[in-house]
């Protein structure tokens, strides 16, 4: 037998998934995420699955929010940057727009390095990749000595060392001899080979400023799991929606800062619906994604915390929504979250500390969730503090604890749909053309109600949706990018120059595939040029189906087509110009099939509890995942639990479970019955 391992490490809760590669069966478990040492956690999960099975499990991935929180928290690394004399402030000047521009009291994010720690060196790289001044050991001692033995990781990012990469290798070479061996050396030119000195400069600092927490979690997980006879490969999610080493990931950590919520977006990449809005509520966020025309939507650049990344990157929308968003009295008006209870103390029902009410706590005084089947009845849920808590919070706007509760999830979910209106309405798209896909620990029990607020007819709740982002994991494949800056008018481009240019990188690829040992396994090339109108600051990029066929003309037209697209025109009489050329290469892994459960059983409700929709009082009748095989219906209002989540069924609502064992609701004509 052969097993693999995937494991999402959430803000509150880790999501364990075991598959049997052999019978394509697979197992599942969530335990409380332990925020001090991740590992400590993963391990848990791992063990209560894997047990006497390491030795024959043959690769693990995971995905963690850490790096991404740590950026967010500012706890990242005491990190440097070296850099060409005279660009200094780069990185701290960064760009003139504002984000906000309605926003008077809006300020640029606090640069992670200070301007103390940013250091010069007297070299030169000219824009063509010229160099004017080589670098030496000599011009550097000064730099070396204000390095040594105050930081834990440097970036080196020298003006244009995008097109000629020599000075910036000579620095981290003579960086790595004279530095503490500890010393993590982020070169911009393995990151970041592009254009726009502020973009990359920023993506240079995000990665040392990550990096080292990141190689300290990767070690003692691997040490743990050597410890345990696992002889396997280790894999980290990539925030592209690949998966890489883990010894890798270490030293390009940012292309791992949203690595969390990609599991999901590749999970909902292979759910049988064209156009998907999927999206996952765990303890503390809440992470949207989209699916178009069956393809994972995904960016070249991103920004994290007001920075700017330029690294491929599922296009993901978060809010600080979850379970364990806090509702909080702000001058006479309730609000709920960004600030979470995390997994500890948690939510008031939890019974381990948490003192102030949560989104899961109104769900449970709304009975939305059954205490005796909370994570299948491993967690003793203190229904009696809940209440009393939503009481004293009522109290504050003249509301019992009923009123107060569904207050609470209606300020929630009119704040996630929103949140799918900014991925979806703002940039022309209908979200009733598309299916819900809800997991997370939460997200199925929210799902219908969202779906109301869009008028979208169709919710999907995935077999096992709590660890929904775990499983997607299963399904990523090895996945490395890489791209250059070569800027030339489209009308100049030769065909000798295109073909090159794609050999350049694809021979890169392949060598990085020859460090992870992947020699002669089944890979895919991806190509793609990033072009704008001549004089624009921005580019789009175009997919080129077949980098062995040149055509100049089809070329233009996808850019065109695109471009109309985006902003419902383009100009044919403007001259267009290319600025970089990317590749990507995904080596395929196998995928995790779900299938169908049959049974002559009926399914019957295991348990009643009275609930509230729309102020409404219900009896609610309380089922088993388990006994809800493909074929079957059941009719809202209505609970199904299971381990890792629970699923509300409102009034007017049907479901039924289809053939890749997932639970279909769409609504009856009249909706809820007070007309939603």
């Amino acid at each position: 037998m052969s097993y693999r391992l995937a494991a999402d490490v959430g803000g509150t809760f880790t999501d364990i998934v075991l598959l049997n590669d052999d019978t394509g069966v697979y197992e599942t478990t969530k335990v409380l995420t332990t925020p001090d040492a991740l590992e400590k956690g993963i391990l848990k999960g791992f063990d209560e699955l894997a047990g006497d099975k390491y030795g024959q499990i043959t690769s693990i991935v995971h995905g963690t929010t850490s790096g991404l929180n740590s950026v967010i928290e500012r706890r990242g690394a005491h990190c440097a940057l070296v850099t060409t004399k005279g660009f200094r402030d780069v990185y701290e000047i960064a760009r003139a727009n504002r984000p906000e521009i309605y926003n008077i009291r809006y300020h640029k994010p606090e640069p992670l390095i200070p301007r103390k720690d940013i250091y010069e060196i007297d070299e030169r790289v000219s824009f063509e990749g010229t160099i004017e001044k080589k670098v030496t050991k000599e011009m550097m001692r000064e730099v070396i000595e204000a390095l040594k033995g105050k930081y834990d990781s440097v970036a080196v990012c020298l003006i244009n060392s995008y097109a000629n990469t020599k000075n910036e290798k000579e620095v981290c070479r003579i960086l790595e001899e004279e530095l503490d061996e500890g010393t993590i050396i982020t070169a911009s030119h393995e990151i970041a080979k592009e254009s726009r000195e502020y973009e990359r400069v920023s993506t240079s600092v995000l990665n040392a400023y990550v990096a080292p927490s990141t190689r300290r979690h990767v070690f003692a997980l691997s040490e743990e799991l050597l410890k345990r006879g696992f002889g396997g490969t280790l894999y980290m999610m990539q925030s592209s929606g690949g998966v890489i080493r883990a010894e890798m990931a270490s030293s390009t950590a940012v292309y791992t800062l949203m690595s969390g919520p990609v599991g999901g977006a590749i999970g909902a990449s292979v759910i049988d619906r064209e156009n998907i809005i999927g999206f996952d509520i765990g303890g503390t966020s809440f992470d949207v994604s989209i699916v178009v025309n069956n393809r994972m939507e995904t960016t070249v650049e991103a920004e994290i915390e007001g920075f700017p990344v330029l690294a491929p990157t599922v296009n993901v929308f978060s809010i600080g929504a979850g379970g364990g968003s806090i509702a909080w009295n702000e001058a006479g008006g309730m609000r709920v979250g960004p600030q979470s209870a995390g997994a500890a103390p948690g939510p008031v029902c939890y019974g381990r500390g948490g003192e102030k009410p949560t989104l899961t706590d109104a769900n449970l005084v709304l009975g939305h969730m059954s205490p005796e089947h909370f994570l299948g009845g491993r967690m003793q849920i203190d229904a009696e503090k809940t209440m009393a808590a939503f009481e004293a919070y009522g109290r504050q706007f003249g509301l019992d604890a009923e009123a107060a509760a569904e207050g609470v999830c209606e300020i929630a979910n009119h704040k996630m749909a929103d949140a799918i209106r900014e991925l979806t309405v703002k940039r022309g798209i209908d979200p009733r053309n598309f299916s819900i896909l809800a997991f997370g620990g939460a997200g199925p029990m929210h799902a219908a109600l969202i779906a109301e607020m869009l008028d979208i007819k169709e919710v999907i709740v995935p077999a096992n949706p709590g660890v929904f982002s775990a499983w997607g994991m299963l399904h990523a494949d090895i996945r490395h990018d890489t791209g250059h800056t070569k800027v030339c008018l489209l009308s100049s481009l030769t065909e000798e120059d295109f073909h090159q240019n794609f050999a350049e990188l694809k021979k890169e690829l392949d060598e990085v595939l020859l460090k992870e040992g992947l020699q002669n396994e089944e890979r895919n090339y991806i190509c793609a040029l990033d072009m704008r109108y001549f004089g624009q600051e921005y580019t789009i990029s175009v997919d080129i189906p077949d980098e062995t066929v040149f055509d100049r003309e089809e070329i233009e037209q996808a850019y065109s087509a695109i471009y109309e697209r985006l902003y419902g025109h383009h100009s044919p009489d403007n001259i267009v110009e290319l600025v970089n050329y990317r590749m990507t290469v995904l080596v395929p892994v196998n995928k995790a099939a779900v299938k169908r459960r049959l049974s002559d059983s009926p399914a019957e409700p295991v348990g009643t509890l009275q609930g509230y929709f729309s102020s409404k009082k219900y009896d609610i009748d309380i089922y088993a995942r388990e006994c809800l095989v493909t074929g079957r219906e059941i009719s809202g209002p209505a609970i199904v639990t299971e381990l890792t989540s629970t699923t509300i069924v409102p009034p007017g609502w049907e479901l039924t479970v289809d053939e890749a064992d997932s639970m279909v609701m769409r609504r009856g004509n009249g909706g809820t019955e007070d007309g939603r």
